[in-house]
Formats: structure tokens, sequence, C-alpha cells
């Protein structure tokens, strides 16, 4: 049985009850980049863990192997869960998927999750369909199919436009918003990593956020989200204001972590992590780190116990940051 799981779009508390409970009892989880690896915590202990996460414009896995490695997992494991950020439905090549178990003969379920956009704007404050401000809220992406760029052809006034992993398109996207008659005005906000502790954010107008953009880092993954519905976020900013907002911490130990523990840090604001190192570490994480690791960065390491500062210390073991 495989099952589409939605991970949410980054604060492992969003994901639903339902997902939680089928990662407690998968053989085998598939996941993406984009799915927060503490979520891996929830799998029992003999759980196999398969990376199949792409990068945008960088050498990555192929949707056809995906494809084939999610029914060759299937045709060992009683019970898959194919991991996937934010909701499945949602520009998550989630029919190519299906297919491919139609077409295999295995069977299948759908549990939705948070999509990015959604997720985005309630940590922003902004409702994405203010009433009296914005009708009709559409999702759109820069891509398309075979990596045709999309022209957005329908940008509307009195509309939200929420563009999916959209940092490359920018410039067509905004181009497209002025030729359609927008505002140079419109205001339109970038955010880097949504619902995480690490969330970065970026509010300009059509006129200026091509310059401003131009002066950071943000790069995908990021939603960018077009309309006059982004004021809201001036005012009811709340994630921005929690106490441990953009604290980035490493915890590194021997033991697995508690989990409660690091989600109550996590409702504070932070952007934890959890690295086991020592003999008797969980080896599965050891691909999980690699991967995580390597587009991670953390202001500040703590040993949560002597043996695994000395393990850490004596390995020479380093985030790849370090390297």
């Amino acid at each position: 049985m495989i099952h589409f799981v939605g991970a949410g779009p980054g604060d492992p508390e969003l994901m639903t009850a339902k997902g939680v409970r089928l990662l407690h009892h998968a053989d085998a989880v598939i996941y993406d980049r984009l799915v927060n690896p503490l979520l891996l915590f929830h799998c029992k202990q003999d759980c196999r863990f398969i990376y199949v996460g792409k990068t945008p414009d960088r050498p990555s896995i192929r949707q056809a192997e995906i494809n084939g490695k999610l029914i060759e997992t299937a045709e060992s494991y009683e019970s898959v869960v194919r991991l996937k950020g934010g909701d499945p439905v949602i520009f998550g090549r989630l029919t190519e998927e299906l297919e491919a178990c139609q077409n295999a003969g295995m069977r299948f379920d759908i549990t939705p999750g948070i999509t990015a956009a959604s997720g985005t704007a309630g940590y922003s404050g902004i409702s994405l369909t203010q009433r009296g401000v914005a009708t009709s809220v559409t999702f759109t992406t820069g891509r398309l199919v075979d990596n045709e760029k999309n022209t957005f052809q329908q940008l509307l006034n009195g509309q939200t436009v929420c563009l999916y992993m959209g940092v490359e398109a920018l410039d067509r996207f905004v181009e497209a918003a002025l030729a359609q008659g927008m505002s140079a005005r419109m205001p339109i906000l970038i955010t880097q990593w949504g619902t995480y502790g690490k969330q970065v954010k970026l509010q300009g107008t059509l006129a200026d956020i091509r310059q401003k953009i131009s002066e950071t880092k943000i790069e995908n993954p990021a939603m960018i989200i077009l309309g006059e519905v982004v004021h809201a976020g001036e005012r009811f900013d709340w994630f921005s204001d929690l106490p441990e907002k953009g604290e980035s911490i490493l915890y590194i130990s021997t033991n697995r972590p508690d989990m409660d523990a690091l989600l109550e840090q996590i409702q504070k604001g932070a952007d934890v992590w959890w690295m086991q190192v020592g003999e008797t570490r969980d080896h599965r994480f050891d691909e999980v780190n690699k991967h995580y690791l390597a587009e991670q960065h953390f202001d500040t390491i703590i040993f949560v116990d002597e043996a695994a500062k000395n393990s850490y210390e004596a390995e020479k073991v380093k985030p790849l940051w370090e390297l």
C-alpha cells in the first residue's frame, strides 16, 4: 500500500494527525527535499528512509526514476509513505506518480497537507481572500511541463496571486503583471523557507521588488504573494514577534530527541535540528543529515551530553557548512 502524504510547508506541527499516524506505521518513507526531516523521527526504528529530493537548476533525480523507486519500494514493503512537501495535490506531480501506481497495480490513498501558499500567508498574518480586497486567489508556478517557462497571461486586478518556487521567474512575473495593467505600486511579498524558524521575508512593490531581491540572498524555496492583501501582513505579522524567532540551534547528542521539547522550542519561533552522533546513533539519519545540513546554517551548537561532545571532537564530525 502506498500512502501519498502532505508534510505541510515546514513547521512540523502543520502536518495532519492522519499523516503523523501513517508515519508511525510506515515500513518505508520516500521523502522530498522540502519535507522537514524532523518528521522522520515519528517513524519506527526499522523504517527505511529513501531521499528523492530535487533542487531547481541543479542535477537531480528524474521523475521517472522516482516513479520506478516508488513501485520497487512498494513491492518490498507493506506500508510505504510517499512524503511530499506542502500538499501533494498542488504542484506536487502527484498524477504522474498515481499513474505509475495504477499501471503497476498498486493500491494507494492520498492524505492532503497544508500548501505553502496558505502556510506562508498564515505565518505572515495575511488572508489570501481578504473580504472586500481579493475576490479570488490563483496558484501558479514559474515552470510548466518540460521546464517550459510560464508567461503569466491571466493575472487580474482584484485577485491574489501565489507564485510557487518563483524566484527564478520573478522578472517574467513582474513584467507580465505590469503589462496586464497592474499598478506598479501593487505590493508583493517574497518568503523563503516559509513557516520555518529561518523564514525570511522581503516586501516591496512591482516597481522595486526586483531591485530589492538583487540586494539579498533570497532564493528558492520561496513563495511569492502578489496583491493588496499583502498589506495586512504589516499589521498582523505574529510569527516575527515570537520570542525565539531568528534563533537557529543545532543540538548534538548520543540519544534520540525529545520531540515534545523540540516542538515547544519551534512554537517559540526557533529553527532547530537534532544530530545524533556516536557508535549507537541511528545510522539512517547519516544520509538525512548529509542532505539537510548541506542547505542549512546554525548559529548555535549545543551538546546535549558530554559523550556527544567527545564523539563530535574525536570523530571530527562537522556540519557540512563548516567543512
